[in-house]
């Protein structure tokens, strides 16, 4: 969870929340159903977003199975994953353009939410520091280990804006448009050109249109461009004044005390108060999870995972 929140599975479907605080120290709550751990998130302000699963088979390398979650309920397939099934078909058909972008795509999305993973890791860390160091409520505070977390947004950043950039070139040269449209901005420019007026009606183009709408209702992609050129061309994240210090709180609920640390982030493009990176990050994925899921409905292959018989 953000904030540096975890829940540890203990049981069948079972999860304990840690930490929260006691005049013992640290302690965990009764397990509980994934659903309840999100409702207790949300009524903290916080995020569930993720679950990791570490095998424990092997030795010196294990491994770690990231899914990012949107809804507990939801059962649908992760947005890298239709587009992984989209590059498998594009192959079948012999198309090894569209193949490559699809994989792209999926590769980027891929790696931007492992690095979400790492900052929630290193958040959890920092905050167990800072219950052990005895820090305060509203307390600042920065170390060396920060630095982690500063390269794993910034490389979140970077690998949605990739995602971005993989796709615009994929609508291109479905619409036929010119090799050399290869990133959002020259399809957008490409697009404004009275000759492409018959691809304004195209679904993806106009969902496009809306998420770079700075006035819009919702301009989401327009602040992760905004984003991203400030990290990638202006500042690198962290390089700021706000994000050089993490925050500690307590939040009281429940009759129990769960502590948790937030980065201020005031790199962003809205006009508005300074927000939290971790949460401000998720939400982006989120966004550009769900897009891309309706990207991949409408694509030229089906998103069917490959499939075999054993006879």
């Amino acid at each position: 969870m953000t904030g540096g929140l975890r829940a540890y599975q203990s049981g069948r479907n079972l999860w304990s929340w840690y930490p929260v605080l006691s005049n013992a120290g640290l302690e965990q709550l009764t397990p509980q159903p994934i659903n309840m751990i999100a409702e207790r998130a949300m009524g903290l302000g916080q995020t569930l977003f993720g679950g990791d699963v570490h095998s424990g088979l092997e030795k010196s390398l294990p491994s770690r199975i990231w899914t990012p979650i949107d809804d507990p309920n939801s059962g649908e397939m992760q947005a890298a994953d239709l587009w992984r099934g989209i590059s498998h078909n594009a192959i079948a058909a012999e198309d090894s353009r569209y193949s490559e972008l699809s994989s792209y795509i999926a590769f980027s999305l891929t790696a931007a939410s492992v690095r979400l993973r790492d900052a929630s890791d290193h958040y959890h860390s920092q905050l167990l520091l800072a219950v052990e160091d005895n820090r305060q409520p509203g307390d600042r505070f920065s170390n060396v280990p920060m630095l982690d977390i500063q390269i794993a947004f910034h490389s979140v950043l970077s690998e949605l804006a990739s995602a971005r950039d993989y796709l615009a070139a994929l609508i291109a040269y479905t619409l036929g448009a010119p090799g050399k449209i290869d990133a959002m901005n020259r399809l957008v420019d490409w697009l404004s050109q009275s000759a492409q007026s018959e691809h304004g009606s195209h679904p993806i183009v106009q969902a496009i249109a809306n998420a770079r709408d700075r006035d819009g209702s919702d301009p989401w992609l327009y602040h992760l461009t905004e984003y991203r050129n400030q990290a990638l061309h202006k500042r690198p994240f962290g390089q700021s004044s706000a994000a050089r210090w993490l925050v500690y709180n307590v939040m009281a609920t429940e009759g129990f005390a769960v502590p948790f640390i937030s980065l201020p982030v005031d790199q962003s493009p809205l006009e508005t108060t300074v927000g939290e990176a971790l949460h401000q990050f998720v939400y982006l994925f989120r966004k550009m999870n769900h897009f891309l899921r309706l990207c991949a409905s409408k694509s030229k292959y089906p998103s069917t995972p490959p499939t075999f018989v054993v006879q």
